[in-house]
């Protein structure tokens, strides 16, 4: 063999060595660069046509200039957190990447250890009592929340206990409260709520249309802060889940709102180890009720 063919089959050899690293080199744990581009155009696409909040991360500097130019699921995560205002929002590609936004909790706020979908009504000498750990509109006993109105209105003091509440729909509320109303009740309701009350589980966010005609009274520590948007709808594409809002309701939001992530400002602070007490020296017979 003469030294220029061994030469062409040493380019060859080290073309080929070096075509290896380069496709190498373009993996990650986040998988090879096609996929991953994949996966941003797909993001974007998706967030443009269906996510209510689009046009707010846009006004934050949202592009898909900006999306294009992050190079791993980290630098992704940051530009979200910069243009994205949504704690409801969550995005998971089941391979390396998964986004919501994260929520502020307090010390001494402690999660109800009631099972899911606890429902429990206690009437005592003065107090009726409703426990509610979940909004869905599909379960018999909140879907009748609104005919216990008219029972509630015979007592000094209503309690509306949905602490650990992860929310659903909250029609079921404004008639609840617009029942009260029309029976011109007159005695105080106190709303509690957690770190775990999100979405229709925040209470607040209808019963403060009342608080002019109704007594109304917010216990228990921050909500979990899901607000601005509502009315989530799911996507697939490409691999990847959407779990996306369609309605915003950022201009309807009560004064002690504190933001996304960090919820509702409590009137009296308690929390699952001492809300009995504190209701109690406000006045409330809370005979055989356990805040678990």
């Amino acid at each position: 063999m003469n030294k220029n063919k061994i030469l062409i089959l040493f380019s060859i050899s080290l073309s080929l060595l070096l075509f290896s690293c380069t496709s190498k080199a373009g993996e990650t744990e986040y998988g090879n660069d096609v996929r991953f581009s994949s996966e941003k155009k797909t993001i974007y696409s998706v967030l443009k046509k269906h996510y209510v909040g689009f046009d707010t991360m846009v006004g934050r500097g949202f592009t898909k200039q900006a999306l294009e130019q992050t190079s791993d699921y980290d630098e992704v995560r940051a530009l979200f957190d910069k243009c994205i205002n949504d704690t409801h929002i969550y995005i998971n590609n089941n391979n390396g990447f998964e986004y919501r936004q994260h929520q502020q909790f307090d010390e001494d706020s402690i999660r109800s250890s009631d099972a899911d979908k606890t429902f429990i009504k206690k009437t005592t000498t003065n107090t009726y009592y409703l426990r509610y750990n979940s909004c869905d509109v599909n379960w018999a006993e909140y879907s009748g929340l609104p005919d216990l109105a008219s029972e509630a209105a015979g007592y000094d003091f209503i309690v509306l206990d949905f602490r650990s509440n992860y929310g659903g729909g909250n029609g079921q509320q404004y008639l609840f409260f617009d029942n009260l109303r029309k029976s011109s009740y007159s005695g105080t309701i106190y709303v509690t709520q957690d770190n775990w009350s999100y979405s229709a589980g925040e209470v607040w966010i209808i019963a403060y249309r009342f608080k002019d005609k109704l007594k109304l009274k917010l216990i228990g520590t921050h909500s979990g802060g899901m607000q601005i948007y509502g009315n989530c709808v799911k996507y697939n594409e490409n691999g990847i889940y959407f779990w996306l809002p369609s309605t915003s309701f950022a201009t309807n939001l009560p004064e002690n709102y504190l933001g996304e992530g960090k919820g509702y400002e409590p009137d009296i602070w308690a929390n699952k180890n001492n809300m009995k007490a504190v209701l109690e020296k406000l006045g409330l017979d809370l005979s055989g009720i356990v805040f678990n």
